[in-house]
């Protein structure tokens, strides 16, 4: 009996589900095992009417996935490790790209494997491969304690090289199909693209945080946010610049402008908890679809070029990693050793490559090969890689000692009561609550957060080196917060320019200094001991 695409649907979600929970009781990353579960319902030939089309992708899942890790990022957290993250996103991706396509047009040219690839495929492939979608690396991170710094970069690059290899895509798939190559009309192209999605982006997302400004209720700004994801990525579209950016910017806006101006902390909850399911759903039907969509392709008789592919996207993300690598060292912390090779191996690939290999019009020349060099990509990251990563952070050293975690189950504690703390302040001054029940509430909490500080300064005492680093962290978040207010001080009227600017090289003399300071003894403490920041 066919059934119907509803009923496909609701296969999917229940198998995810299934998934999900099986997968407590094994040592398999959750969305690996989906991928699994996938290849084998597209070898049985199940739910054959769920395809993977651009459409579903780029319209409704990309938008979400997007949204809700830009909604997540720290905007400081993100100042701080820009430079490094612009590297890898922007450089790297073309170094990625180059290196890919070299790669693979020399092993194919060489193997003879497919006699019609052009140096115009071989720039199309190398830009496809090099959208990472880390997912599952950062889901093993979190499990494990891997430095807050390192799982920042790899989640920042995702992000921000996903949209910089759609644009890249865009330019260099009208080169593939006959096109001339005009590198200046290229490159004027690639950047309106981005700096149009991001800041269109930027003003939806700072508007939408003034209409939330003026609501106070939870359902109305979740259905805000979402008008919000899937508005700024048409809009650009529309307008013929990245969507993917646009959403980016819209997400960065809402996750740290919208929430601290325009919500409630009870607010932000649940606008956070339906983003985080929103994500969650998206990405379990995605990779469970991934693993389904191989059926489609017969890797048979494309070995050479499945290897050949294979070998090339490993080349292109070696050089991504540590070609880019001296140069971050110069601007910014140098990255260690180790993390460069976790940043190599830990470069997964998933649903953007899939989705614009499927995106390749149906009569692109080539479409089969380049299609079973992608898709063997995916798969060979996933399962090779993704399988591996956790040996690899074991044998670097990347991974935090239980001691580590007894002193951030502190520190977790004390934060959580001082928001708690700070939701009783905003109750009683809102009126929700009566000034005699705070009176009451009040020094419970006072006693508790008391009581927290002492342990925590008992655990502090035998982890000098992550006191350190907190201090260092928060040096670095009070200097930042002088330049936010220098600058509302001049648009306040209150400083004239030339104050503002003599005010702000003083704070950026001491940023310079702190980092200096905070890089030299990093090297000295953790990372030539490849322990770095644990």
């Amino acid at each position: 009996m066919q059934l119907g695409i509803e009923v496909q649907a609701l296969w999917l979600l229940i198998i995810a589900a299934a998934v999900a929970m099986f997968t407590k009781y094994i040592r398999l990353p959750y969305t690996i095992a989906l991928v699994v579960v996938g290849i084998v319902m597209g070898l049985l030939d199940l739910l054959p009417q769920m395809l993977l089309t651009p459409n579903l992708v780029f319209h409704i899942f990309l938008p979400i996935l997007l949204f809700e890790a830009a909604f997540n990022i720290d905007l400081l957290d993100l100042r701080q490790n820009g430079r490094a993250i612009a590297i890898l996103a922007l450089p790297g991706v073309l170094l990625a790209t180059s290196v890919t396509a070299a790669v693979s047009y020399t092993g194919l040219r060489l193997w003879n494997g497919v006699p019609e690839f052009s140096w115009g495929h071989a720039l199309l492939f190398g830009a496809i491969v090099a959208a990472t979608d880390p997912i599952s690396v950062l889901a093993l991170f979190k499990e494990l304690g891997v430095t807050r710094r390192l799982s920042l970069i790899i989640e920042g690059e995702s992000i921000f090289n996903d949209g910089v290899a759609v644009v890249l895509f865009g330019v260099l798939l009208g080169v593939a199909q006959g096109g001339d190559l005009n590198l200046l009309t290229a490159v004027r192209q690639f950047f309106v693209s981005v700096v149009g999605g991001g800041g269109i982006g930027v003003l939806l997302g700072l508007a939408m945080a003034k209409v939330m400004s003026v609501v106070d209720d939870h359902l109305i700004e979740i259905t805000l946010t979402t008008i919000l994801a899937f508005s700024s990525y048409l809009l650009a579209e529309h307008l013929h610049v990245s969507g993917v950016i646009s959403v980016i910017g819209a997400g960065l806006m809402t996750g740290n402008y919208g929430t601290r101006l325009a919500m409630s902390p009870t607010t932000r909850v649940s606008v956070s908890d339906f983003w985080e399911y929103a994500a969650f759903a998206v990405n379990s039907v995605l990779f469970l679809m991934i693993g389904i969509e191989v059926k489609i392709v017969d890797f048979g008789p494309l070995w050479i070029a499945v290897l050949v592919a294979v070998a090339a996207m490993i080349c292109g993300r070696a050089a991504a990693v540590f070609l880019t690598a001296p140069l971050i060292g110069k601007v910014d912390k140098p990255l260690p050793k180790s993390w460069q090779g976790v940043l190599f191996w830990g470069g997964i690939r998933g649903a953007i490559c899939m989705v614009l290999a499927l995106s390749l019009p149906k009569d692109f020349p080539l479409r089969q090969p380049l299609m079973a060099m992608i898709f063997a990509v995916v798969i060979f990251t996933l399962l090779v890689q993704g399988l591996s990563i956790k040996t690899i952070l074991w044998k670097l050293g990347l991974i935090r000692h239980a001691s580590q975690e007894d002193y951030e189950t502190r520190r977790g504690e004390v934060y959580a009561l001082g928001r708690a703390q700070l939701e009783l302040e905003q109750m009683v001054g809102r009126g929700i609550l009566s000034q005699r029940n705070y009176e009451l509430l009040a020094p419970r909490l006072h006693d508790r957060l008391e009581e927290l500080h002492v342990n925590l300064a008992e655990v502090a005492a035998e982890h000098q080196d992550a006191v350190a680093e907190e201090l260092h962290r928060a040096e670095e978040r009070l200097l930042h917060a002088e330049k936010d207010g220098i600058k509302e001080a001049y648009l306040a009227g209150i400083i004239s320019e030339s104050v503002m600017k003599k005010l702000l090289n003083r704070v950026g003399e001491k940023l310079y200094t702190l980092g200096t300071v905070g890089g030299k003894r990093a090297s000295i403490n953790e990372y030539d001991s490849e322990n770095e920041e644990r």
